[in-house]
């Protein structure tokens, strides 16, 4: 039989008070309570740990090595402690963020800076991902997701609107022709996603402008997606904050195609974290002061709920 948490704690209140019964009184408990608590540690070790002599006792060596073993354990427990209530109410410490590799140069940019300079004890690390971060196993501390959870122990904070637009570059445009409607896409080269990516509505919708004619390739990321059409490829659809930065492409119509909603997503155990909720606010006023370059609509300033609303 192992010893308890509980059994330590009698040998620091014998240390303190000196006496069996002032243990007692220390604990809260009866007399017989620390005397039995007492003789299952010494029986759990198989060792006296005391040398009693009346309402006195002195520490055999074995004890000596059980009360310092208690007291480091008391020591590292308060010590805990303090750490954790000195996170939950100081901006300092990492951040782990989890987000698509698009999203990356961005707040690098537009987001990091600016918060470095206001709490330069805070380590914001962004994480550029395809996979979905296991948030419950602490893979990442907070997560930018184009889908609102649905686990119930993760809370999902609204941020922006993403819009896909379709793009060529334009030395495409110039040799090919600019398709004049939805129903021209079928005549030219497309480039499309592999079916992993498929799950993701607004990377489906160039699937439905293909027929069986149609000369397609597929990539597995928006990235190389976006270098192929650069190199003439063919005609693609990206996220507008990947596409229009990209000076040789060209948007094949004007507005976006889709849009979906992203969310600031983290675990209810960090809502009270102070550092967290920091990044959190910081995401949140980054994506609504730049929701332009995400949307992809110039005009639509306005049009986004308050993100600051679950």
């Amino acid at each position: 039989m192992e010893p308890e948490w509980s059994d330590f704690k009698v040998l620091l209140a014998l240390a303190c008070a000196g006496s069996v019964a002032g243990a007692a009184r220390e604990l809260q408990v009866d007399h017989s309570t620390v005397s039995r608590r007492l003789a299952a540690l010494e029986d759990a070790l198989g060792a006296k740990l005391l040398i009693r002599g009346g309402r006195d006792f002195n520490w055999t060596a074995e004890g000596r090595t059980m009360l310092a073993a208690a007291e480091a354990m008391q020591s590292a427990a308060a010590q805990a402690t303090r750490s954790v209530r000195s996170a939950k109410a100081e901006v300092a410490g990492t951040v782990r963020v989890s987000l698509s590799p698009g999203f990356v140069p961005i707040a690098m940019r537009l987001m990091l800076p600016a918060l470095r300079e206001r709490h330069p004890d805070l380590n914001v690390q962004l994480r550029g991902d395809y996979q979905r971060v296991d948030l419950a196993k602490g893979e990442a501390d907070v997560a930018v997701r184009m889908a609102r959870p649905s686990e119930p122990d993760l809370v999902g904070r609204r941020a922006f609107d993403c819009g896909w637009c379709v793009y060529a570059s334009k030395a495409y445009l110039d040799t090919q022709g600019r398709p004049e409607s939805h129903a021209d896409l079928a005549r030219h080269r497309l480039v499309l996603y592999v079916e992993s990516m498929l799950t993701i509505a607004p990377l489906r919708w160039l699937e439905t402008h293909k027929d069986a004619a149609t000369q397609v390739s597929r990539f597995d990321n928006l990235e190389i997606a976006c270098q192929a059409i650069a190199a003439d490829a063919g005609i693609a659809v990206l996220p507008c904050m990947i596409g229009d930065p990209v000076a040789s492409l060209e948007r094949v119509f004007s507005e976006p195609v889709s849009v979906n909603t992203g969310w600031i997503v983290y675990h209810e155990t960090l809502r009270d974290a102070a550092r967290v909720r920091t990044v959190v606010d910081a995401l949140l006023a980054f994506f609504d002061q730049n929701r332009t370059i995400f949307s992809g609509c110039a005009s639509e300033a306005g049009s986004l709920p308050d993100p600051h609303l679950p």
